[in-house]
């Protein structure tokens, strides 16, 4: 678990703002609470803050990444795979998000010891950043 967790805190568990679409007031409360229970390691309340924005605003790719990063680190890996695969299909245009999603699928797949998981997450993310950098 220490691997995953020192690569979550090299990469950040949530998306940036400068990759996020503005939240309801709401919603922004609600994240914000989110991250301070991560920061403290409260996964589960973390979670629950996230969940509860999702209620108001279930279309937010943001909120479903934020949700797959931390069931990525309670080791919820199906959890987390299926959740950055909601966030990808949200997602739209957003390359920077869809790639931060397939790299929680990978480290999902890394979790439970899927080799050709692991390979097809990091191809399709390496994918989205050549597209990029075109």
């Amino acid at each position: 678990m220490l691997k995953y967790h020192l690569l979550i805190m090299w990469m950040g568990i949530f998306a940036p703002q400068w990759i996020s679409a503005e939240p309801s007031n709401a919603v922004s409360a609600l994240l914000k609470e989110s991250r301070d229970e991560y920061a403290q390691k409260r996964y589960e309340q973390s979670a629950a803050l996230l969940e509860r924005a999702l209620r108001i605003e279930p279309r937010n790719s943001i909120l479903w990444h934020d949700l797959a990063g931390v069931r990525l680190e309670q080791e919820e890996w199906r959890k987390a795979m299926s959740l950055a695969a909601r966030s990808n299909e949200l997602s739209g245009d957003n390359k920077w998000l869809r790639i931060r999603n397939w790299t929680i699928i990978s480290l999902a797949c890394k979790g439970l010891n899927d080799k050709n998981c692991v390979k097809d997450a990091q191809s399709r993310a390496q994918s989205i950043a050549n597209g990029i950098n075109k």
